[in-house]
């Protein structure tokens, strides 16, 4: 298990003094491949407070975190021989904004900072920049040019490279998509989902867009007022009882095929996973 999250509670303190508990008895783990996992909740319901404990930005403050072997919790971090570098490096984090991510003057002395940060040398730093530039769909040319020239996208494509290549074994992007037109929100989904499974990379993705937790996520946890309020498969998430509980949107598929289910007086076996297999049970029903 890369990750575990043991009874984890976490304050942040107010202006008046006073604790805002932002996760509550969290208990969850995370394997190192294979996972494609997403993160849903409502504004505030804890989820960029949950993944900045799976790479160390934060503490809990009370309760533990495992990741990779390494126990976080009050005690430990306090040590002074106590090294975060290491998970940091297995477990890469992109957030929200790029430009939190990006300084140097050019996209590949960007991309190279990180893995010389951890020692890497300068040959195979760019070697890894090289190839990381190419895994999140841009090409060489890009290298040369300064990331502040650069749009939304592809700003938020060189921040991802710069993570990959400190080859973590664990992804975890906070909102990637959002700001995205439909066009590049889906090429940008299809680039997270090559690297899921050509590198076998556990993907963690936080969103609100219920069209990619349907389409994209093995896995999905869906956080509440700091609590996990659910921790399984994106097709039992979308039930009338969960959907009407947690406030969630429908993903459009699932709006169609109830639309079809009511205006045609038919029922479709199951939950089709995208508009090829909808086509596809539809000519089956019409048989």
């Amino acid at each position: 298990m890369a990750i575990k999250f043991n009874r984890v509670d976490f304050k942040y303190q107010g202006f008046d003094n006073k604790g805002y508990l932002a996760l509550s008895n969290i208990n969850v783990s995370i394997n190192a491949e294979g996972e494609f996992i997403t993160l849903i909740g409502e504004t505030g319901s804890g989820k960029t407070t949950l993944v900045q404990h799976m790479n160390a930005l934060l503490t809990p403050t009370s309760g533990n975190v495992t990741i990779f072997g390494l126990k976080i919790d009050q005690e430990n971090i306090k040590k002074k021989k106590f090294r975060l570098n290491p998970i940091r490096q297995k477990v890469g984090l992109v957030f929200q904004f790029p430009e939190y991510q990006l300084f140097e003057e050019t996209v590949l002395k960007d991309i190279m900072f990180g893995p010389k940060n951890y020692g890497v040398d300068e040959a195979t730093a760019r070697e890894r920049a090289i190839k990381m530039i190419k895994v999140v769909g841009l090409d060489e040319s890009y290298l040369d040019r300064s990331p502040f020239n650069l749009s939304g996208g592809e700003k938020k494509r060189v921040s991802i490279a710069g993570i990959l290549a400190m080859e973590p074994d664990i992804l975890i992007l906070d909102e990637p998509t959002s700001g995205l037109d439909p066009l590049g929100r889906d090429a940008l989904l299809r680039v997270f989902n090559d690297i899921h499974q050509k590198l076998n990379k556990t993907i963690i993705v936080i969103t609100h867009d219920m069209n990619t937790v349907y389409e994209y996520a093995k896995r999905v946890l869906v956080m509440r007022d700091s609590y996990l309020v659910y921790d399984g498969d994106p097709h039992t998430l979308f039930s009338k009882k969960n959907i009407e509980n947690w406030n969630l949107d429908i993903p459009d598929i699932i709006n169609l095929l109830h639309h079809l289910e009511k205006d045609f007086n038919i029922t479709f076996p199951k939950q089709p996973q995208n508009v090829d297999e909808l086509l596809t049970m539809i000519e089956e029903v019409a048989k």
